[in-house]
Formats: structure tokens, sequence, C-alpha cells
């Protein structure tokens, strides 16, 4: 590794774990410098502002968490089907990140409306997958599980739906916190997902998902948990 590359893996370093244990808020480049006894001339050679040290962070995450996706994808005796399934979750944010980078993310992207963020978020999960999918789309139509004539649209189409999904639910979870009726819009929601993404690439009825209502739910509490214990402590 180049003694560049060391430096902006050192800044990075420092940040993520600054931003957890403080929040991305309560965190400045000030802080990221005092960290490391680092220059402002030193950091300003990497990142122009913090929230690019954020966009890094989650793109060299997204980096681990992909390069481990074709392992996992490929290595199992899955079929098309449920490898799909796979990598149609990895849109969903507490699929596909940690719960503490979870928490960060759902906060600026869904409670803060950092609309800069959350389109970069889904800039990235959309580059990434959909190579994976449109593989996945046409050995599923080479083997009957799946029927379109256009495997490479009909694959973006269903990943475009796929973030536009998972970006309501977490609007709906940030908007609406303690609203018990939540779960059944989600419910209903996922389900009207499944319908329309079942009838887009012709797959049996029932067989494609996206993730969990229940699961879901449980790990924003689990974010919710984290976001309150990091505010008490930054107070």
């Amino acid at each position: 590794m180049k003694k560049g590359d060391i430096k902006r893996a050192q800044i990075l370093d420092a940040a993520e774990r600054l931003f957890f244990e403080r929040g991305y808020e309560n965190t400045s480049v000030q802080d990221i410098l005092d960290e490391l006894h680092m220059s402002k001339g030193g950091f300003y050679h990497y990142f122009d502002a913090k929230d690019s040290v954020l966009r890094a962070v989650s793109e060299r995450r997204a980096q681990g968490r992909f390069d481990r996706l074709g392992t996992e994808l490929y290595s199992a005796r899955r079929g098309p089907i449920d490898r799909l399934n796979l990598l149609l979750g990895m849109a969903n944010l507490f699929e596909t990140e940690d719960a503490a980078f979870a928490a960060l993310l759902m906060k600026l992207c869904y409670v803060d409306k950092d609309a800069a963020m959350c389109a970069h978020r889904r800039r990235v999960l959309i580059d990434r997958l959909m190579p994976y999918i449109s593989d996945v789309i046409g050995e599923g139509i080479a083997d009957g599980s799946f029927h379109s004539r256009h495997p490479m649209e009909v694959g973006r189409l269903l990943l475009l739906l796929a973030c536009d999904v998972d970006d309501e639910v977490c609007n709906l979870l940030a908007d609406q916190p303690d609203n018990p009726d939540v779960m059944l819009r989600l419910l209903e929601l996922l389900n009207t997902w499944r319908e329309s993404a079942e009838k887009l690439i012709g797959a049996p009825h029932g067989s494609i998902t996206l993730f969990d209502a229940g699961r879901l739910v449980n790990a924003w509490q689990a974010a919710v948990a984290l976001l309150n214990e990091q505010e008490a402590k930054s107070l």
C-alpha cells in the first residue's frame, strides 16, 4: 500500500471511530485532526469536508461487503430465486450494515433528511448490485425460474424499485416511530412490492422477498437505542 493510501485509510479509521463514539454531528474535522495529530493541510489533501469522509467510509464498507458477497452468492448451492432474494435484501439499510453504522446512516438520511448522503448511498448500492442482479436474472431465465425478454432492463427496474421501497420504509420508521399502524403499512408495502416484482420478472407467486418486516422493526428499535445511548454520552 502506498504512503498516501495508508494516510487516507488512517483518516477514515479515525473518523469512523469518532462518528461511532460521539455521533456524526458531534464530530468535527478538528476532532479528526486531533485524533491523528495531523495538520489541516494533511487532511484537506485527501478530503474537502467532513461529509466527504463519511461518503468514503461508506464506500469502503460497501467494498468489503460486496467482496464477501461474491463468495457467499456463488459458493453456496443456491438457485436463481434464492440468489436474487439475497441480492435484493441488500438494498435494505439494516440488512447491509451493522447496527451502529445503520443507526448513523438512518439518522442522517431519514431523520435529518440529508438528501445528498441518501442519494450517495443509493448510487453505491445500484452500481455494486446491478452486475450481480443481471447475472442472476439471466441465469433464472435460462433455467426457467424467471421469464422476461429484457433481462438487463428488468433487472435494473427491479433494483430501482427495491431501493424506492427501502427509502419509503425507512422514512415511515423515522417519521412515525411510535405509530402502531406502521407495521401494517410496512406489510402492505412489502406485499405490494413482492407481487409487482414477481410479475415483472415472471417469477412464481410467493417466491420473491425483499426483507422481513418484523426483523426490520427490531433492527430499527436497536438503532434508536444506539442513537439514544450516543446522544446521552455526548451531553
